[in-house]
């Protein structure tokens, strides 16, 4: 790891340090998408909040989603023994049928004299209708990052934080990996990823075969250009096993083969499908207005999914019924506080992997509710008239997996997943629910 600041500046200039302290803050915000100083210049205390959970563009319901096994059919909590954690990522156990692995942010707020971050894992089961962990979990030991080229005034406060944030655990079609993001061998902050299996000893114990892909962390490129900063990457794979690297699917999809070898990525295949896919884009997705403080972007890894019932026996996975599924994010940030509203988008798992459908409503997790002082969010302890009023409180969904312990990269509209999330950055959520629920009001991109 790189030195933090010293003893001499925290004794010598406690206000610089002070100023120190409150940068790096709003420097996780940033990385975590929360906070947005162009948006603060734009908006400030404008008085425009978010009312209800309606997408301000689309004032159509949301499509609402139940847990299949709550009792009140709301979400669940993870419990991370005595620590706080946040934008969990959830796996089965390989080999304990009641029992999940889990990776998840540190809570950073009330650590304001540590500059690193850090990753928490440890193996969860089911305790009154939350999932807890088995043991005290631990740090996830990812390897050291590069220095990266943060140099210049704009990216030099992203030198002051070391360790992975934003890290998406999930599984390929045969192996399960981490991904997340740290300095870059290209730039300043880069995606990085390794096997799992490496990371989290439960997945195999004593597992070490350096001819497996991402046996060593590797940075994931991107088709070019590279930027200074790059984030929400994810993975697909086709049919036929062969990985890609989506980087980008708003203004414009940018995504190409990636080798397993290197993490290398070849030339934008998204080019081959521009025209259709950016018309689609255009027809489903929220209106965002030239200079509000909104964007999309890309949130969960990917998952495969037969749109017909596993219990059919005439459901046979190909081609035609069998599609790559992610989740993209509508983010708006009005008095300072941030909103997510979660789409779901599928793409023909066959070159050119077009698009095939865009939600046409954000996805409701039942249990959300408004921002208030009892949802606890540490940006607003202590300070509950900072509060905006008529906000809903922000969830940030990371993840996406197969809840079955038999179930890797594909499933079914009848299989149960889990959907995994922050909420206001400080919690870690996570609701079950069926494939099909999530492919609610879909549009099509085919007609």
């Amino acid at each position: 790891m790189f030195p933090r600041p010293s003893s001499t500046l925290n004794k010598a200039a406690p206000f610089t340090y002070v100023l120190l302290s409150i940068f790096a803050c709003l420097l996780l915000l940033y990385l975590n998408g929360i906070y947005h100083p162009v948006s603060v210049l734009l908006t400030g205390f404008n008085g425009k909040g978010v009312v209800g959970h309606h997408n301000q563009n689309n004032t159509n319901s949301p499509a609402d989603v139940y847990s299949l096994t709550t009792p009140d059919r709301k979400f669940f909590p993870l419990r991370f023994s005595d620590k706080l954690a946040y934008n969990p990522n959830i796996l089965p156990h390989p080999t304990r049928q009641d029992q999940w692995l889990v990776i998840a942010q540190q809570e950073k707020f009330r650590r304001v004299d540590d500059w690193d971050l850090y990753e928490l894992t440890c193996a969860m089961e089911f305790v009154d209708n939350a999932l807890v962990c088995t043991a005290t979990p631990t740090i996830l030991p990812v390897q050291p990052g590069v220095r990266g080229d943060c140099e210049t005034e704009r990216l030099a406060m992203f030198g002051l934080l070391q360790g992975p944030h934003d890290a998406r655990m999930f599984y390929g079609p045969d192996a399960p990996y981490i991904m997340y993001g740290s300095r870059s061998n290209h730039g300043c902050m880069g995606l990085w990823i390794q096997d799992a299996r490496m990371l989290i000893s439960d997945f195999q114990p004593g597992y070490s075969d350096s001819t497996q892909p991402f046996y060593n962390a590797t940075e994931v490129g991107r088709p070019p250009p590279q930027h200074d900063v790059e984030k929400n990457f994810f993975l697909f794979w086709d049919a036929q096993g062969e990985s890609y690297a989506h980087a980008e699917l708003h203004v414009e999809r940018v995504f190409g083969k990636l080798s397993m070898s290197d993490g290398t990525v070849g030339l934008d295949l998204a080019r081959q499908v521009a025209s259709k896919d950016n018309s689609c884009l255009t027809r489903y997705l929220p209106k965002i207005e030239p200079g509000a403080p909104e964007s999309i972007h890309q949130a969960t890894n990917s998952l495969t999914i037969t749109l017909c019932k596993r219990t059919d026996d005439e459901c046979v996975p190909t081609d035609d019924n069998t599609f790559i599924m992610t989740i993209i994010q509508h983010k708006s940030y009005y008095n300072f506080h941030s909103r997510y509203e979660p789409y779901v988008v599928l793409f023909q798992r066959r070159a050119p992997f077009a698009l095939y459908a865009i939600s046409t409503k954000p996805i409701w997790i039942h249990g959300r509710g408004r921002l208030t002082k009892d949802t606890h969010a540490n940006r607003y302890e202590g300070r509950p008239d900072d509060i905006p009023q008529d906000h809903t409180e922000m969830f940030y969904v990371t993840s996406m997996s197969w809840k079955g312990h038999d179930q890797k990269y594909h499933g079914f509209i009848d299989d149960p997943l889990f959907l995994a999330f922050g909420i206001e950055d400080t919690r870690a959520g996570a609701i079950d629910i069926l494939g099909g629920d999530l492919l609610q009001d879909l549009g099509s991109c085919t007609t």
